[in-house]
């Protein structure tokens, strides 16, 4: 590939929530790329492909038997044309983040519009902890979770029950799907060949409980994906990546989630969680 074709490449970042997101925009804004939107910009495509944003924008949404789940926790279906034409407002070198379950339609789709996906993943059992207090506070993200009420009705073992069994949201008037079904609609991305998939455990560096080592390697293989030279530039960044700035960021480390709930959630967390850890290849313990 030149380099005025690599210049032209946009990039979805996907990712199961409370996974790196942020984590990962920060590394490929180190390499070039922005965000497709400004703060307090209006745009028809949705600022995230989320459940949230989605459902915003869906008003003039044609009817299709081609349809795209946005969202993880429970769907949003948006038809194949409406989703391309929103990546065809994002211009070039510029990414958005998405929390899209695998689907074969979108491959083609990216692929047409010369779009690269990166896709970040985490410990099961380190996401379902992140998740329940954003659930309650989203922090600097633009709008409320739309769980919260339900939320805010429950006991925090109440909130992990829910999170892992899934069930009816009665003050959101959605079903949420159970856990492991959620977390291995996304896990599926690791099987798609022109999808580059890294895990949040090498990327978040020595600040949040990794390594230099793995950090390094793992920016590299991005930069390999995206045909971008890695030099000292890069290199000199990588401490910028751990950003407690972000705007979801609660505390980015690894393990941090073994100190967050009582002794008893946590054994049922692990219990539930062992399979799949096993299938994404996380240690129990």
């Amino acid at each position: 590939m030149t380099e005025a074709q690599s210049a032209t490449k946009r990039l979805l970042i996907n990712s199961l929530p409370k996974s790196g997101t942020h984590l990962l925009a920060k590394a490929v804004e180190i390499l070039g790329y922005k965000e497709h939107f400004e703060p307090g910009e209006i745009t028809e495509t949705p600022l995230f492909f989320n459940y949230g944003e989605v459902k915003k924008r869906l008003e003039h949404q044609t009817e299709s038997d081609q349809k795209i789940s946005i969202g993880a926790l429970t769907p949003c279906y948006v038809d194949s044309a409406t989703f391309r034409h929103w990546l065809t407002l994002i211009s070039p070198k510029q990414y958005i983040l998405g929390h899209i379950p695998w689907t074969p339609l979108l491959m083609p789709i990216l692929s047409e519009l010369n779009y690269q996906q990166v896709f970040i993943i985490r410990d099961p059992r380190a996401v379902v902890v992140s998740l329940i207090p954003f659930v309650l506070d989203t922090g600097k993200m633009p709008g409320r979770h739309f769980l919260e009420d339900d939320f805010s009705l429950m006991s925090p073992t109440q909130r992990l029950d829910f999170i892992l069994e899934g069930g009816y949201a009665v003050k959101a008037g959605v079903e949420i799907k159970n856990f492991a079904e959620v977390y291995r609609s996304m896990l599926a991305w690791r099987n798609e060949e022109n999808c580059l998939f890294i895990h949040f455990e090498d990327l978040v560096g020595e600040q949040g409980g990794g390594t230099k080592e793995r950090q390094e390697a793992v920016v590299y293989k991005i930069c390999s994906y995206l045909d971008i030279p890695f030099d000292d530039t890069i290199l000199s960044q990588l401490s910028e990546i751990y950003n407690p700035g972000a705007r979801t960021f609660r505390t980015g480390k690894i393990d941090g989630w073994k100190s967050s709930m009582n002794a008893e959630d946590v054994e049922k967390l692990n219990i539930y969680c062992q399979p799949l850890c096993e299938e994404a290849e996380y240690t129990i313990g």
